[in-house]
C-alpha cells in the first residue's frame, strides 16, 4: 500500500519522502485528505513514461478509405 502524508508532512520531512521514493515507495501527498500528488523514484517515472509512449504508439488508426468525401455535399445546407 502506498504511503500518504499530508503537504505539512511531506514539507518537513523532505529528505524522508525523497527517500522513501528511492527505495521503490510511492508516496501519495494529500491536501485536507484529498490526494494532490505523488511522489516516485526517477526509475518509476520513466517505466510509467515508456508505457504510456507505447500505449500512444500502439493507438488503433481510423481507416478512412470507404469514407466518401464530397465538399459541396458537406458543406449544402
Amino acid at each position: 500500500m502506498d504511503k500518504r502524508m499530508s503537504i505539512a508532512q511531506a514539507k518537513d520531512q523532505l529528505t524522508a519522502l525523497v527517500r522513501a521514493a528511492e527505495r521503490g515507495e510511492v508516496v501519495t501527498v494529500t491536501r485536507r485528505g484529498k490526494p494532490v500528488a505523488r511522489v516516485l523514484s526517477e526509475s518509476g517515472y520513466r517505466r510509467i513514461l515508456g508505457r504510456r509512449r507505447r500505449a500512444a504508439w500502439s493507438a488503433p488508426v481510423l481507416d478512412t478509405s470507404r469514407f466518401r468525401f464530397d465538399r459541396d455535399e458537406a458543406n449544402r445546407r
